[in-house]
C-alpha cells in the first residue's frame, strides 16, 4: 500500500512525522538489536547444553556399567543407583533446555526477527519519502 504523501501539507507536518517515525524506528532498531543478541545468547547456550548433555550422559553410562559389576556391595550399589536417578534428572532438565532453543520456538524467534526487519524497513522508507516530500512544500 503506497503512503499518501499529500496528507503532509506543510514542512512542520513533515517534521512532526519525521520525529515520530525516527522514535518508533529507534524501537524497531532496539527491539532488533535484543532479538540479535537473544539469538547469540540462545547459540552459546544450546552449545552448552549439548556440552553438559555429553558430560551428563557419559557419567550415566559409568553409573550404569558400575551397577553390572558382580557382587557390588549393598550400600554402594545404593549409592550408585542414587547417583544414576540424579544424573538422569539433570540430563532430562537439560534436554528440556535444549528443545526450548529449537523446533517451535526457534522458528517463531525467526518470525518475529522477520516482522521487525519488514517494520525497519517500511519506517526507514516513510523516512525518505516525508523527508523527499518536505523538501517540495514550500518553507
Amino acid at each position: 500500500m503506497a503512503l499518501d504523501l499529500t496528507l503532509l501539507t506543510t514542512q512542520a507536518e513533515c517534521d512532526e512525522a519525521l520525529a515520530d517515525l525516527a522514535a518508533e524506528l529507534e524501537t524497531y532498531q532496539h527491539r532488533n538489536d535484543n532479538l540479535d543478541y537473544a539469538a547469540s545468547q540462545a547459540g552459546r547456550t544450546l552449545g552448552d547444553v549439548t556440552a553438559r548433555l555429553a558430560g551428563v550422559q557419559a557419567e550415566i553410562d559409568s553409573y550404569t556399567a558400575m551397577l553390572n559389576v558382580p557382587n557390588m556391595l549393598a550400600s554402594l550399589r545404593k549409592q550408585t543407583e542414587s547417583r544414576l536417578r540424579r544424573a538422569n534428572d539433570r540430563k532430562d532438565n537439560l534436554a528440556e533446555r535444549g528443545q526450548a532453543r529449537t523446533g517451535s520456538a526457534a522458528f517463531l524467534a525467526a518470525v518475529d526477527a522477520e516482522q521487525v526487519a519488514a517494520q525497519v524497513a517500511t519506517l526507514t522508507s516513510a523516512q525518505q519519502a516525508v523527508t523527499t516530500r518536505k523538501a517540495a512544500l514550500p518553507a
